[in-house]
């Protein structure tokens, strides 16, 4: 059971840093050639480029990193502040044209944000799961199949003041997806999941 959480761990880990990869090397080409024309076009020297793209860069880091401390991640269009109804409140034909047109920009600049996020996101919540594997000591594979199989007996939610001296293997069980936890009011409880899961 750990052998392969962690196997999964360390290959969802390397395909998220790819994707992470792909998403900064996304976000290096948009601004440096956005960049680049910007400075053309006002008749400046365009060799600057890549430190106003490396600028960039920075800030979305920095953005990506706040984001993930905050507990947040990616966003859907309709939680995102580019998100925008004018039809619907007003119900005009005028609305909705607005809102037709106000879509085209809102929706590339959605999917433009989204990707550069990525770049920061994937590689810190990979990093963690990473290394958030669980440690492969001796007997520790035997304590959390006995703990899984008496909670699959149980079958009901419990608190961890019901396995005193098994809080760690509780949260094992937790950080391998094997049971269901909440925190409801502040009260941790948790149950084995319906599938089999050992």
């Amino acid at each position: 059971m750990i052998s392969v959480f962690n196997r999964s761990q360390i290959i969802w880990g390397v395909v998220g840093l790819a994707g992470s990869l792909v998403c900064y090397a996304l976000a290096w080409l948009f601004f440096k050639y956005g960049a680049s024309m910007a400075l053309h076009a006002f008749g400046y020297s365009t060799g600057s480029a890549p430190w106003i793209a490396v600028a960039a860069l920075g800030g979305v880091t920095f953005s990506g990193w706040r984001t993930w401390k905050n507990g947040e991640g990616f966003q859907s269009y309709a939680e995102s502040a580019l998100c925008h109804d004018f039809g619907g409140a007003a119900d005009t034909a005028g609305a909705h044209v607005v809102d037709y047109y106000a879509g085209r920009v809102t929706g590339p600049a959605y999917v433009l944000s989204q990707i550069f996020l990525g770049g920061p996101l994937l590689l810190l919540k990979n990093l963690h799961r990473i290394r958030t594997r669980v440690p492969e000591e001796a007997g520790l594979e035997q304590k959390l199949a006995h703990l899984l199989t008496v909670l699959h007996t149980a079958n009901k939610w419990q608190g961890l003041a019901d396995y005193p001296g098994q809080e760690r293997e509780v949260l094992l069980l937790n950080l391998m997806k094997k049971i269901d936890f909440s925190q409801h009011k502040g009260n941790l409880r948790f149950k084995a999941k319906t599938s089999d899961g050992i």
